[in-house]
């Protein structure tokens, strides 16, 4: 009896030390990184933001079994190519000022990738996402759009495969950059489990960018046709927003901008029928996509790494689509500042909402911070903190400029519920100062919204108080503390301009 017992014991410790070395083990991997980013997507187009049109199981189960950001912001652009500056920031850290500078210091690798092991200590790329998680010992990986974008920092991933995939057919399509990441997902999974490295794969996708060139399914499903003048309404099309405007209320401040004059299936027309046909194929797009995740998430839990994997789905910038009467990203609105940010992972609590207050260039400090890299000096602040749900927020005021027209351009500044939005464009003809309220106000509604002809269209009756607050003089206090909140933001951030009212403080 005594020698069963001590042989069932002697049975029981090896056991037990297995399990304890193997979880050790578990312990000490490093975990794998998958960003998703999409080209031009408004987060009101997801179900884990309201909406509850555009078909998107596979990020809707993203959200559920990991946390979505409410506040996730991108802080504008320098340039007309909104692209450019809002991946120069993600690369780097850095905010949308000293990305412009780094604009002016790029470096031309003779390799369109593999250039980790050359880049230089005194290069600005040194210090970029793939450089990092290169020196970290991960294996890099990208797919995505060719240009508008950090060339300096793509050309520092191991392998890299860069195409515009905006077409219908697979080959030219979001399936393209799907494909990369399945077909370098089964080669991993041939490799020496004890020899295998960790890896960061940069999943980016051209669309919904236009041109919204969808599958014809998907076209179908959404009610819309892919031509250049849309003539008919169809009960499949997305219903107009309900900010929708058929024409700006005052000029943008750049004139000939290619998305508000030359978007194809648009150009300037802005009527019921062409904005819901181009909603129609944004959605056919941004399904499309959505099947191509789940193709991918799909083969990573098949090779049996997806629990070890920290999941980030975002997009460079929101988008118009006839929002306001705008139709691209070159505007500070809601709906193009902010951007969907969704984060599933080993230490990720399920189905949580934060708010955040982020903005793209923390994800690099959160990135490092997560997986245990030595995070560089740079702008961004890590919220690993926020996606772990242990805080709401890692700031309290946000800052938004564009400056890709006439200068200075348009600023805004959000604190709290409320949002100041500012134009000083067309060499100050144009000055125009909008304070909204966004928890009663979410849509940034102005008067224009209140007018009969436009509720027939939009179905929307807007409440009294859903308006511009600006000219309000119940709001003259909240308008100058907002007016200060800018400006100080202005400073901090290194915003070379000033707007007309701040004379004084320069």
């Amino acid at each position: 009896m005594g020698r069963n017992y001590f042989k069932k014991l002697s049975l029981t410790l090896v056991v037990m030390t297995l399990c304890s070395a193997l979880q050790g083990a578990n312990k000490s991997k490093k975990a794998n990184i998958l960003f998703i980013i999409t080209d031009d997507q408004d987060a009101a187009t997801l179900d884990a933001y309201g909406d509850n049109e555009c078909d998107t199981p596979n990020l809707d189960r993203l959200a559920q079994n990991g946390i979505v950001i409410t506040g996730a912001h991108q802080m504008g652009s320098y340039t007309g190519a909104v692209s450019t500056a809002s991946r120069t920031m993600l690369m780097t850290g850095m905010n949308v000022w000293n990305a412009q500078v780094l604009r002016n210091k790029m470096t031309k690798y003779e390799k369109p990738s593999g250039n980790a092991n050359v880049v230089k200590k005194n290069m600005p790329e040194y210090n970029s996402l793939p450089a990092l998680f290169h020196r970290a010992g991960y294996e890099t990986v990208r797919t995505c759009k060719r240009g508008n974008s950090y060339e300096p920092a793509n050309a520092l991933f191991d392998e890299r495969f860069d195409k515009v995939c905006r077409m219908a057919e697979d080959q030219n399509g979001s399936k393209w950059h799907a494909d990369h990441v399945i077909e370098y997902f089964k080669r991993r999974s041939k490799q020496n489990r004890n020899e295998i490295k960790p890896f960061f794969v940069y999943l980016g996708f051209s669309h919904p960018h236009d041109a919204r060139h969808g599958k014809p399914e998907l076209l179908e499903k959404y009610g819309a046709e892919d031509i250049d003048v849309p003539t008919k309404l169809s009960s499949n099309m997305p219903s107009i927003p309900a900010n929708w405007l058929p024409a700006k209320t005052f000029p943008d401040g750049h004139p000939d901008l290619r998305d508000e004059h030359k978007v194809k299936g648009v150009m300037t027309r802005r009527d019921e029928i062409t904005i819901r046909n181009e909603k129609g194929k944004e959605f056919a797009c941004i399904e499309n996509i959505d099947i191509q995740i789940g193709r991918v998430l799909d083969v990573l839990e098949d090779i049996g790494e997806l629990d070890n994997t920290y999941i980030f789905f975002t997009s460079d910038h929101g988008i118009a689509v006839g929002k306001h009467a705008y139709m691209g990203k070159q505007n500070l609105y809601e709906h193009t500042f902010r951007v969907p940010f969704l984060v599933s992972g080993p230490t990720i609590p399920k189905n949580e909402r934060k708010k955040g207050n982020i903005y793209l260039m923390d994800v690099l400090p959160t990135l490092c911070d997560i997986v245990g890299i030595q995070t560089p000096n740079v702008n961004g602040k890590s919220f690993k903190s926020v996606i772990e749900g242990n805080k709401e927020q890692i700031r309290d005021v946000l800052y938004g400029a564009y400056s890709g027209g006439t200068k200075p351009g348009i600023r805004c500044v959000k604190q709290g519920d409320w949002k100041l939005i500012k134009y000083d464009v067309l060499d100050g003809t144009v000055r125009e100062t909008l304070l909204f309220n966004l928890k009663e106000n979410p849509n940034e509604l102005t008067k224009e919204h209140h007018d009969p002809d436009i509720i027939k269209v939009t179905k929307n009756r807007p409440q009294k108080n859903q308006i511009n607050l600006a000219e309000d003089s119940r709001y003259k206090e909240k308008l100058a503390e907002m007016e200060i909140f800018l400006l100080d933001q202005m400073q901090q951030v290194g915003d070379p301009y000033r707007l007309w009212n701040q004379e004084k403080h320069k």
